[in-house]
């Protein structure tokens, strides 16, 4: 692969003035991916901050069991509609359904690929879960969740730099997730079983087989360079489309 940069959509330098600072547009692109992250960043701890005043309410007060609740949840596979039904005080069975539509996935979250090099990305999801959460202590607000979820997930990335000076061909592959059902951990903080509205959060992990990784550009360039298409492959598979994917989810329901 051709070492030259793509100039396609590159910004054209001038100077602009934002926010009081005078801003060369070359390092426009950074500056915005680092303004994003500081707004997610502070979106995600305001969040956890409400979730532990919701929490701690809940523990300052004794709330009437809740049998049933719904609510809603934000996760890396999208938002979803969560069902739960309580079965005592420390055993709740969820049903969940999810996804997110096709969408661009933000620069700043993109692993680095050594040999594809720069790269874009956009994703989909769609899937459903039974869940089975259990809080070993009554009196605290801590568990784990375990479940089964069916579904996939598609990553469709294309690299930054053609695979040759001058031309237009760029290197695209897909990473699609379809081996079902997959197997879930993660530990769980707050939501208890209470009547009103309560708020959690799930840090945990998912277990696949593994992606089908596809090479989806020119088959030319494919027959010609087969050994750089497999070495691609290879570094999307070390760096890019694991097995074991990790999961941050918060949640917001309502008990009754």
């Amino acid at each position: 692969m051709d070492g030259q940069t793509n100039t396609n959509g590159d910004f054209k330098k001038s100077k602009l003035f934002i926010w009081g600072f005078n801003f060369d547009s070359s390092n426009l692109r950074p500056y915005l991916i680092i303004q994003m992250k500081k707004v997610i960043t502070l979106l995600s701890a305001a969040f956890i901050i409400a979730a532990a005043s919701v929490v701690s309410a809940q523990e300052a007060s004794e709330k009437e069991f809740a049998t049933y609740g719904a609510g809603l949840s934000i996760s890396p596979f999208g938002p979803a509609l969560n069902l739960s039904y309580n079965i005592d005080a420390k055993n709740t069975i969820s049903v969940g359904f999810g996804g997110l539509p096709e969408g661009d996935v933000p620069e700043g979250f993109l692993p680095e690929l050594d040999v594809l090099g720069p790269y874009t990305a956009t994703g989909t999801s769609s899937w459903m879960g039974v869940f089975w959460r259990h809080r070993p202590f009554e009196k605290l607000p801590i568990g784990f969740n375990v479940g089964l979820a069916s579904g996939q997930i598609e990553n469709n990335l294309t690299a930054s730099i053609p695979m040759h000076a001058g031309e237009d061909e760029y290197a695209s592959y897909s990473v699609t997730y379809t081996e079902n059902p997959v197997m879930y951990f993660g530990l769980n903080f707050g939501s208890k079983p209470v009547k009103g509205f309560q708020a959690g959060f799930d840090l945990g992990v998912l277990s696949t087989g593994g992606a089908v990784i596809q090479y989806t550009g020119d088959m030319d360039e494919y027959d010609e360079h087969p050994d750089d298409r497999a070495a691609e492959m290879d570094d999307i598979k070390s760096n890019f489309a694991w097995s074991m994917l990790p999961n941050i989810q918060l949640s917001v329901s309502y008990g009754f």
